[in-house]
């Protein structure tokens, strides 16, 4: 299963999570933050995840899957 698809699993689990979140999540052995990150952003600039918040420490950015076009 790729990177992508294990997103679009969690966060279909999950709503609202974080990129640390995932990143955690996901590989909990290791640092793969930027990994996670682009991927969220091809997914967002694909159609597939939506994403909320400022971005910043105070607000994370938290991705949500897109709503299915009707």
């Amino acid at each position: 299963m790729s990177v992508a698809e294990q997103i679009l699993a969690l966060i279909h689990r999950r709503p609202g999570l974080t990129e640390t979140e995932l990143a955690e999540t996901l590989f909990p052995e290791g640092p793969y933050q930027q990994r996670v990150n682009s991927t969220c952003r091809t997914l967002v600039k694909a159609g597939k995840l939506t994403r909320r918040g400022l971005g910043g420490p105070g607000d994370p950015y938290r991705y949500h899957l897109s709503a299915p076009p009707h």
